[in-house]
Parts: C-alpha cells; structure tokens; sequence
C-alpha cells in the first residue's frame, strides 16, 4: 500500500494509522418495511448489506432488492443531523451523485421541497440517473454554489473534498492528493460555506460535512464561518448510538473557535464506515 508520507504523517498527529486504508467499509440500504437483515445501530430504517444480499441483488434471475440504493452508512449522519421534515425548503448544495439526496427524500417521505445542485456535469447525469430510478421528488439544478439563489430553511452542504475518509478508494485518493490541493480546496469550501449561510433561513439549520479528515477542510472552514458571521452557531450533534470524536481545537499551532468541539469526527474504527466531518450550525 503506496501511502503518501506526507499524509502518514499527517494522520499520525491524529491518532490515526495508516492502516485504516486497509479496511473496507459497511455498506447499508434503507427501507421502511422489516427486512432480515442487521440493523444500522443510528437509523432504524437503515439495514446492513450481507453477502446474501448481494448476490440477491446481482442475481439476473432475481428482482428483490434491484430497487435499493446502497451506500455507506456513515452518508445517513449529516442528514440525521439536519433532520429533515415534510414541510421544509431544502437545498442539497453539491448533491451528485445523489446519495444524500436520496436520504433526505427517504426522511421526508418523499414530501419535502428539495433543490439538489451541483456544478459538475459528469456528475449531475448521475444525480438524474439516480433522481429518476428511484423516483425522487426534487428540482436538478446546474451551477456554482457560489452563485445559487434563493431561500431555504435546511440547507446539505457536503463539500467537495480531499477524501482522506474514502478507504475503499482509497487508491484513487492517493493519486490526487497533496497538502497543496487540501489548500485549494479550503478556500472553496470556505466560499461555499459562506453562500450557504446567505442562502438560509433565519432560525434556519445548515449542515457541513467532508469525507475527509483534514482539519483545514473541516475545522478550519467552520472556524471562518464562525468569524464571518456573528450569527452563526453551532449546534450539538446528537445522533443516539453514534461513535465519534468532538472537532478538534487546534491544528499545527493554530487554534480554531472552542464551540468547534460540537462539531463531530468519524473515524473508520468507529462504526466500520469510512471517514466523516459533520458541523451543524444555526442561523439566528
């Protein structure tokens, strides 16, 4: 396994191994009916996928479970924390492939109001690829984040990112990663982050999430938001059965806002799911 030294090093000061990349993650489908199959300890419609499963599932013969959507379980935690409901306004500010989307539409029943965004086109086939095969109500919009419009009262903004979280692709995630891309890639969250907030509702709830483990990328960004705007605050995270860390306090040298320890940190050890970053903050 080729790790970068640099990001070795990086993940010892966390406390972290490099040998978390040679984990694989759980991965999960939702369902409101009972299934025979090992529950999600955090949701209790989300069910783990076994190896029955999925060769039900790859089966030419069979049709039972073609219709699920199946993906990390660790996706259902920023959309747990915003807590969705029927009657919100919600913005899935960078949504491809669709996975939350998806979510937050099961959460809903399907009801809510959801505008699901992003500004890759690639990606956006699969986003309506996805919207349409498992009939999801939500208006598919194609732009920049940072010149979106509108108002909403719930707002997923799950940012492009490093990826450090991404074990099973992890391979993938070495060959494009460098301490000088996390910095790019800060100073557009940090942009995002801060369209996201105009974007909301007063008394409004914005969710912040990564899947990577970089505090420049997590801390880092909520810290700026925190200085930009003198509303913002951040919340509790509180998802029964969970296994996490609080945010960190401070990174080589630089110390972030104390009220960055509500925001959590998953680790794969954790819940056997891939790396997350989760922040929730109000508007008011």
């Amino acid at each position: 396994m080729q790790i970068p030294e640099s990001l070795a090093e990086r993940l010892k000061k966390l406390g972290l191994d490099k040998s978390i990349y040679e984990q694989r993650s759980r991965k999960c489908i939702l369902s409101k009916q009972q299934l025979d199959l090992e529950k999600v300890p955090w949701y209790e419609h989300a069910y783990y996928s076994d190896e029955n499963f999925d060769a039900e599932r790859t089966n030419v013969q069979s049709t039972s479970y073609r219709h699920y959507y199946v993906f990390d379980p660790v996706s259902l935690v920023p959309c747990l924390a915003l807590d969705p409901k029927k009657d919100d306004s919600i913005l899935d500010m960078c949504a491809a492939p669709g996975t939350k989307t998806y979510i937050i539409s099961f959460l809903t029943d399907n009801e809510a109001r959801i505008v699901a965004n992003d500004i890759n086109r690639l990606r956006i086939r699969r986003l309506i690829a996805n919207i349409n095969k498992f009939h999801i109500s939500a208006e598919v919009t194609a732009a920049s984040g940072r010149k979106l419009k509108g108002n909403y009262n719930k707002i997923l903004l799950d940012v492009p990112c490093s990826g450090e979280g991404m074990i099973n692709k992890h391979k993938k995630m070495f060959e494009s990663w460098s301490e000088r891309r996390i910095k790019v890639l800060s100073k557009k969250q940090k942009k995002l982050i801060k369209r996201a907030f105009e974007l909301l509702d007063n008394n409004g709830t914005l969710v912040y999430s990564t899947c990577t483990f970089a505090p420049e990328e997590n801390e880092e960004v909520i810290d700026f938001l925190l200085k930009k705007f003198k509303n913002a605050k951040l919340e509790k995270i509180e998802i029964p059965n969970l296994n996490f860390t609080n945010g960190l306090k401070e990174w080589n040298g630089k110390e972030y806002n104390k009220e960055v320890k509500k925001c959590i940190r998953i680790y794969p050890h954790h819940n056997s799911t891939g790396g997350f970053f989760v922040a929730k903050i109000r508007k008011g």
